[in-house]
């Protein structure tokens, strides 16, 4: 009889704590609902049956935590979070790494946008809402010649770009500041008749950030035939173009 009366009050107390792992286990995660997506202040969505995970997640203290779709809902562990978006995510964040270590270069070729969203705070039980704004942080310097005249001794044009930002930090919305070069080289049949060039680059900011552009002419042999620099400095702006119209064949 007294072994049966511990055996009751074993499985009695076996179904408490039971219960209340239960109950504890309900309040350990919730269920991320309420966030909205927008690129540049529009709404923006992910399109029905892209495998795009567009949302990073990390940890309070930066280390990263997971990568989501748009497309479903999901639940983290209570806690406090920091959300990134990006319509890009694998061009922009290629690879984890803490938030806090996170630098997206300036493209070496200038034919990329950066397009990512501020480091979101979010916390649970994430019952407010979270708007994640996708901001371009880079613009459009369109180069452009002006010539009407050709000059068939040289077939390449090869133009370098001098910036003086060299990446842009997640974690707080800031720039890299270092001096660096963007080169690209480009045929030309028509001895610079109708060249035009766009290089993506970082926002410049301030006028004393502002890019530099040299052009060398170069033969078939890859021989320097005449060099050109702009003489003005050129404002990036972010998400706009600007234009950058110079004669190369004429004075």
């Amino acid at each position: 009889m007294k072994m049966m009366k511990n055996l009751i009050l074993g499985v009695g107390l076996f179904f408490v704590l039971t219960s209340c792992s239960n109950d504890d286990f309900k309040y350990e995660s919730s269920t991320v609902k309420s966030l909205d997506f927008q690129l540049n202040g529009e709404p923006w969505n992910l399109n029905v049956g892209i495998s795009t995970r567009p949302l990073f997640v990390y940890k309070d203290n930066g280390d990263y935590f997971a990568n989501y779709s748009l497309l479903y809902r999901f639940s983290l562990d209570n806690g406090k979070y920091k959300f990134v978006a990006s319509d890009y995510p694998d061009q922009m964040i290629p690879s984890p790494t803490n938030l806090n270590d996170l630098v997206v270069p300036q493209p070496a070729l200038a034919n990329q946008h950066v397009n990512l969203s501020d480091a979101m705070p979010y916390a649970s039980p994430f019952e407010e809402p979270l708007t994640l704004n996708i901001i371009t942080r880079t613009g459009i310097l369109r180069l452009k010649s002006l010539d009407i005249t050709a000059d068939k001794s040289y077939s390449t044009i090869k133009t370098t770009v001098s910036i003086k930002r060299s990446g842009y930090k997640v974690s707080d919305g800031t720039f890299v500041k270092e001096d660096m070069f963007v080169t690209r080289s480009k045929a030309t049949a028509s001895g610079g008749i109708n060249y035009t060039d766009d290089f993506i680059l970082f926002q410049t900011g301030e006028e004393a950030n502002n890019v530099r552009v040299k052009i060398e002419c170069l033969d078939q042999n890859m021989q320097v035939v005449k060099t050109k620099e702009l003489q003005a400095a050129f404002p990036i702006e972010a998400n706009k173009v600007t234009n950058a119209d110079f004669f190369l064949n004429e004075l």
